[in-house]
């Protein structure tokens, strides 16, 4: 009777699986999923900016989009000052002052 100690119930290795097939659910759900679809909603905003928008850089600069070159941007920062940026360096829509 000793070798029956040793042994896995029957159905060990199916719950072992099931186990393993639910973590890499619930990680795909509350990681992968997400992060998806906050790339996508980045994509969609970067590919929509146009000349006029006025926007802030990841760095904080603030400007308006005077020229837009493929994946370049020339922003104006202040009169006669314009910085040459990429895209994936705009953050958001620059909010006027008085909505902060």
């Amino acid at each position: 009777m000793m070798w029956l100690q040793n042994t896995p119930p029957p159905n060990a290795f199916l719950f072992q699986l099931i186990f393993l097939v639910a973590i890499i659910a619930v990680f795909y759900f509350f990681i992968i999923l997400p992060q998806r679809r906050q790339q996508k909603r980045e994509q969609e905003f970067r590919n929509s900016l146009k000349k006029g928008d006025k926007v802030i850089t990841n760095s904080g600069i603030y400007g308006e989009i005077v020229a837009v070159e493929g994946d370049t941007l020339l922003l104006e920062v202040d009169k006669n000052v314009k910085l040459r940026v990429e895209r994936g360096a705009i953050r958001a829509y620059a909010q006027p002052p008085n909505e902060r």
